[in-house]
């Protein structure tokens, strides 16, 4: 278990130091900046104190037990540093130093003696040439470049440090919540497999994101990976698609890149999810960690504009998802509530009403219905851009008082914010995904909304990112059931 690798309670810092630009100065300072809540000692025989910490000489000379060590200094003092960390009895190591097996012959030849003292002494090494570790659930943000995301349920796992840490940046701007971050470096002890199979375990990882250059030992890897994907999804991005990129990866890490092919039909064999681009992967790792699972590929459709629900319902034919005829229950209800030139079908056009209470009306119909296994909601959420603009335009004519144009933005942001509390309630209820796609938006609306339920709402900006994220999840929840089936 890595459990006092990622959540240690001490950490010390080899290399520390106050010097812009360098990597102890990186390590300690986001460590110190971001409030670990643990203790920390830097290590540096040079200089007597790092940002109002007394420094040791050696990890040798602290005088409690350490749980974890970074190694920040050039590759020809690790093999010293790893003799103290023995005789001190710390087993975890983030080896920060680069120079290995990315190298040449000679980087090949230290890391080959690192292994075989990491084996014979039982040390977690992660790395070399690592960006770092994060557990955001116990402050702990220690990585080369400086990112604060929120804590939450995706874990990541990066054999790119700079594409994981860029990875954090966007979710800590769109407020999605991170879990861990590891940048496994060359994985010359600890490897893409025993990340995996510890955040199977881990309790605060509810979706594992992995951005993949090459896996050393592929059957140990799919072994893994399947047993992984039964508890939790695992959402994947494959680099090294082309000739061009293998050589790339191969000289970022060392990393064997491996047939494409082979490994997204590995991916379909063990239930990963295929992402296509980094973006991508937040985007869908997002929407696992948010929703829940839809159980059948049915869709409901419900827009303030008929031509949306004509590219959704597009968009959901072309991902393998059906739109299913609208119940005559719901058709005589919505009559009721609606002008006689509304669709009476799926989609849904509520043509342009403005009646939140109609808007939270249709969604509950529908997702509560057998008929539907995931209802997608078009332009409600992002409807309140138009009322302010035409709004904004009769306060510019002066026609409104600016203390009424204020208190009526005001009603609009709470108008919205009762309805994606709504979506939340009407989820933890009917255990189905509501997927609201805004179309519009303003600047500091949020991404990701959350109102203390059980699940959230992910807010997309497009009727494909909705789309692409139910068919992901629909696909991912077809494959545990029917495995789940098989091993009953």
């Amino acid at each position: 278990m890595l459990d006092s690798l990622f959540s240690p309670k001490s950490v010390a810092v080899v290399g520390a130091s106050e010097i812009p630009f360098k990597w102890g100065t990186y390590i300690s300072s986001n460590i110190l900046d971001g409030k670990f809540t643990g203790r920390y000692y830097p290590v540096n025989p040079n200089i007597k104190g790092v940002f109002g910490f007394t420094t040791f000489p050696s990890v040798v000379d602290i005088p409690e037990a350490v749980d974890l060590v970074f190694i920040t200094t050039p590759a020809k003092t690790v093999m010293q540093i790893l003799l103290d960390c023995v005789q001190k009895k710390i087993k975890n190591i983030v080896m920060i130093t680069s120079g290995f097996s990315e190298t040449g012959p000679e980087g090949i030849q230290m890391e080959k003696e690192i292994i075989a003292f990491a084996q014979k002494h039982g040390l977690n090494i992660v790395g070399p040439n690592t960006m770092g570790i994060v557990n955001t659930h116990c402050s702990l943000y220690a990585t080369g470049a400086i990112t604060r995301p929120k804590p939450g349920g995706i874990s990541i796992i990066a054999q790119s440090g700079n594409l994981g840490y860029q990875i954090m940046e966007w979710a800590e701007s769109e407020d999605i919540g991170i879990s861990k971050f590891v940048g496994s470096g060359n994985e010359a002890v600890l490897k893409i497999e025993d990340y995996l199979k510890y955040f199977k375990s881990d309790s605060e990882t509810k979706v594992i994101l992995m951005y993949v250059e090459g896996v050393d030992d592929g059957r140990v890897f799919v072994d893994i990976a399947k047993e992984t994907s039964l508890h939790k999804p695992i959402i994947a991005l494959k680099a090294g698609r082309t000739e061009i990129g293998s050589k790339a990866a191969a000289s970022h890490t060392g990393a064997m890149a491996g047939s494409f092919s082979i490994f997204k039909g590995v991916m379909h064999q063990t239930g990963i999810v295929f992402a296509e681009s980094p973006r991508q992967l937040l985007t869908l790792s997002a929407a696992f960690d948010s929703f829940p699972l839809p159980k059948g590929n049915r869709i409901g459709i419900i827009t303030l504009g008929g031509g949306w629900g004509v590219v959704t319902a597009d968009e959901c034919a072309e991902r393998g998802l059906r739109i299913p005829e609208l119940p005559q229950s719901i058709k005589d209800e919505l009559d009721r509530r609606l002008p006689p030139f509304w669709s009476r079908g799926n989609p849904v056009d509520l043509v342009g009403q403005p009646d939140f209470q109609l808007f939270k009306d249709a969604v509950e119909l529908m997702v509560a219905h057998e008929a539907f296994d995931a209802v997608i909601v078009l332009g409600i959420v992002g409807s309140k851009v138009f009322a302010y603009k035409a709004a904004e335009a009769v306060l510019n004519l002066g026609k409104m008082e600016k203390n009424v144009f204020d208190d009526f933005v005001k009603l609009l942001y709470i108008h919205q914010n009762e309805f994606l509390d709504r979506l939340i309630e009407l989820m933890d209820v009917y255990n189905k995904p509501i997927l609201p796609v805004s179309l519009s938006k303003m600047p500091g609306d949020e991404t990701v909304h959350s109102c203390g339920g059980k699940h959230k709402v992910v807010i997309y900006d497009s009727p494909e990112e909705a789309v692409l994220c139910l068919s992901k999840m629909y696909q991912y929840n077809n494959y545990v059931e029917k495995r789940s089936t098989v091993y009953a």
